[in-house]
């Protein structure tokens, strides 16, 4: 059984190296930025959307913008119009840091 290979340029050569002896610097170069904010927001939906926006589920924040599931069009027009009522909460429970954008879409599963 051969071991995985992995084409390394750090060493000058372009020999393929073993995963497993690089895969140390492959996780180092590897950033992800994660602000816990986002779990506590969708953990606690219940408690910080004010009024009508009970009526949708947070699926999470991808560079500021939270997206909100809604089960029908309707609601989705609703609460496009409320939208500054939940940033305004937002910033008050969050900081003006967390969401900047709201992006309301229909979810029919």
């Amino acid at each position: 059984m051969s071991r995985a290979k992995y084409l390394s340029y750090d060493d000058g050569r372009r020999e393929p190296s073993e995963i497993s002896e690089v895969i140390g610097s492959i996780i180092e170069n590897a950033t992800v930025s994660v602000d816990l904010r986002h779990g506590e927001l969708i953990d606690r939906w219940a408690d910080v959307a004010p009024g009508d926006w009970a009526l949708g589920t947070p699926i999470g924040v991808r560079e500021g913008t939270l997206l909100v599931a809604v089960q029908d069009g309707a609601t989705a027009t609703l609460l496009r119009y409320q939208t500054t009522a939940l940033l305004q909460a937002l910033e008050a429970r969050f900081g003006a840091d967390l969401v900047a954008a709201v992006r309301v879409t229909v979810d029919t599963r």
